[in-house]
């Protein structure tokens, strides 16, 4: 199953959920945001990695057994968005592109964003996506 997860900046909430649901699922899922490349353009960070966003996710996915430090960061596309066939959206509405409030594969997930939250902080949030996650691989086989 193609399945993509979807927040803002791609820092955060959609890497956890696609590590925690290849790793739950043993299929390869992938993740964006919708302000990726607004995001990284802004605050020009010397990569796209999720370390060199300081992400809250690497300590929580550490925990999981995962190292995420490397990720990158990608921006959504209308061809992701038609190649997948879950889209799992946990990004603001308002950042939203038309193509993906239009996609009738789209789930929402309202999960706060974690940005310019801790790890401590974060780790409420990302233990709600791994418990969605679980349900996600379980509704899926």
């Amino acid at each position: 199953m193609k399945v993509i997860f979807v927040c803002n900046a791609n820092v955060g909430r959609s890497q956890v959920a696609e590590a925690l649901f290849t790793q739950l699922s043993g299929e390869l899922a992938t993740s964006a945001g919708t302000r990726a490349d607004e995001i990284v353009e802004r605050t020009n960070p010397p990569s796209r990695s999720l370390d060199d966003a300081g992400s809250t996710a690497i300590p929580y996915m550490l925990e999981q057994g995962v190292d995420v430090k490397n990720k990158q960061r990608k921006q959504l596309t209308r061809e992701m968005v038609e190649a997948a066939e879950k889209v799992i959206v946990i990004a603001d509405e308002d950042t939203w592109p038309d193509y993906l409030r239009e996609s009738e594969k789209m789930i929402v997930w309202n999960i706060q964003d974690t940005r310019g939250m801790g790890p401590d902080s974060a780790r409420p949030l990302y233990d709600e996506i791994n418990r969605r996650v679980e349900e996600l691989v379980t509704e899926v086989g």
